[in-house]
């Protein structure tokens, strides 16, 4: 019997066992931070491995329809409903859950604040629809209810704000006042206030250039543009993980290392990506020593990611698959570079080259969670409609994928944590 149909065979073992074991175990323990570890209420340390989403319906394919009204609340419900039944069997243990700005934006309203926005920000990144009692609305009848789907089928939960990051940021910026205005609604909210060893909050989504109030760089600017929004989500009274996120599309933590945040329940949100961190497949190839590959990718990481040493991490988004052939262009990167279709990941990469230095970091250091990008970087979702109780990997599990690798890599840590 060959090496991998044994893991494929332990795979669905595990997964059964721990689909059994999950509804055993509920309510879930509260975690916190403790030193560079997540740690539940009996002192063991946590690992959380899992997929992020968000309930916008272009992002979910249409498969709860394309309406933002009372009836397609109810659809999106229903369909994450079936969605965590089969994440929860696939050994998924944590869920990013964003608080899209398709239902917070309000398009016969305009946020006082955007008229500090620049000019030419778009998509995501635009605050000027943003309506704050849309957002109180939908913590109560889609945020919250999600989290409590997400709790109730053995996943803890991290959110983060409507939103993208704008390109350039500045202390006591607009988009600073925005996330101030976000997290105080969202902090005092009773749900969040009540589950808030449950539920975690990653304050911004992919800062990429940060200053100063005076414009100017400066080693202190990540800290004073996070903790006054730290401070108010503690003044509201959440108790719960407060993920802080870094620079370079949040790459870039050294600043954090001089002047960390100032409270003793936090984590670092990364996101990490092939190519970043020094590490692609084409380095693979050059050095032909994978543990030379693997070890200068856990030196560049802890350069970058300097708070390793002292908090929990959580890398919120992470995907790869290999490139599809013959070459077929994509989209162009964060980066400004051309990308060509691969299996339908953001990011190309195969799992025998990037993959395996990419879990050596998860492996050497110990302290890191995840989330894959989307779920259909890890389940094939057409299938999980039809029949959420019998979930298989996306791109037919090709082990060469986030997809694959995952549920073998998902499988095997929930059959440690269960011994």
């Amino acid at each position: 019997m060959t090496k991998h149909l044994l893991l494929i065979i332990l795979s669905f073992a595990v997964t059964a066992f721990t689909a059994v074991k999950a509804q055993t175990e509920k309510p879930l323990p509260a975690i916190h931070a403790e030193g560079r570890w997540l740690v539940d209420n009996q002192g063991n340390h946590i690992v959380l491995h899992g997929v992020m989403d968000t309930p916008n319906a272009w992002f979910n394919g249409g498969r709860w329809g394309w309406s933002y009204d009372d009836a397609g609340q109810e659809r999106c419900l229903d369909y994450f409903e079936k969605m965590f039944t089969a994440l929860e069997i696939a050994n998924c243990n944590i869920f990013r859950l964003h608080l899209d700005p398709a239902w917070t934006n309000d398009h016969d309203f305009i946020y006082p604040l955007s008229v500090e926005q620049p000019e030419g920000i778009g998509g995501e990144a635009d605050i000027s629809h943003f309506n704050p009692k849309r957002l109180k609305q939908y913590m109560q009848t889609l945020y919250v209810p999600l989290a409590m789907k997400a709790l109730k089928h053995g996943m803890y939960v991290v959110m983060r704000p409507p939103g993208v990051c704008p390109p350039f940021l500045r202390v006591g910026d607009y988009y600073q006042k925005y996330l101030i205005k976000v997290w105080d609604i969202v902090s005092k909210n009773d749900s969040i206030l009540k589950y808030s060893g449950l539920i975690s909050l990653e304050l911004a989504n992919e800062p990429i250039n940060l200053k100063n109030k005076e414009n100017e760089n400066d080693l202190k600017a990540l800290h004073d543009y996070f903790q006054p929004i730290v401070n108010v989500i503690r003044r509201n009274g959440f108790k719960g993980i407060i993920w802080a996120p870094g620079t370079g599309f949040q790459s870039n933590y050294a600043d954090y290392k001089a002047y960390p945040i100032e409270d003793a329940n936090i984590g670092y949100a990364v996101h990490v990506y092939p190519g970043w961190y020094g590490c692609d497949d084409g380095k693979v190839e050059r050095d032909g020593d994978i543990e030379k590959s693997k070890q200068d990718f856990i030196n560049q990481f802890q350069k970058q990611v300097p708070v390793i040493e002292t908090n929990p991490i959580f890398v919120s988004e992470v995907d790869w698959s290999p490139l599809r052939e013959p070459l077929e262009f994509a989209h162009y990167n964060e980066f400004g570079q051309p990308v060509y279709k691969n299996l339908g990941t953001w990011a190309t990469a195969s799992t025998s080259k990037w993959g395996v230095c990419y879990k050596a970091i998860l492996d050497h250091f110990g302290n890191i969670s995840m989330t894959l990008t989307h779920p259909h970087d890890y389940i094939d979702l057409d299938k999980m409609v039809e029949d959420p109780l019998h979930p298989v990997p996306a791109f037919d599990g090709n082990p060469e994928a986030c997809s694959g690798a995952c549920w073998e890599w998902y499988a095997t840590y929930a059959l440690f944590k269960s011994l």
